[in-house]
């Protein structure tokens, strides 16, 4: 099994950590630890921002959706929850 590495993409390690701990778990299921485990590996993972295969407006359409709720194509700096 791979393993994680500081710095690689964020989905690749994360897969990597998913392997770990069981592809049949819920994530209701995961330990503390797990879940500890699994945010600070994507905080020391390569942001993926800097990942060629996303775009800014793909990004932009995933927060929006996610944290807005809406179906906006773009994101202005007052709609950043940080």
């Amino acid at each position: 099994m791979d393993k994680v590495i500081i710095g690689d993409d964020a989905l690749k390690n994360l897969t990597k950590l998913f392997s770990k701990f069981g592809w049949n778990k819920k994530l209701s299921e995961l330990t503390e630890e797990e879940i500890t485990s699994t945010v600070l590996i994507m905080q020391f993972s390569k942001r993926i921002k800097e990942d060629e295969q996303y775009t800014k407006q793909y990004l932009d359409k995933l927060l929006l959706k996610y944290v807005h709720e809406k179906e906006e194509e773009t994101i202005r700096d007052e709609d950043l929850p940080f």
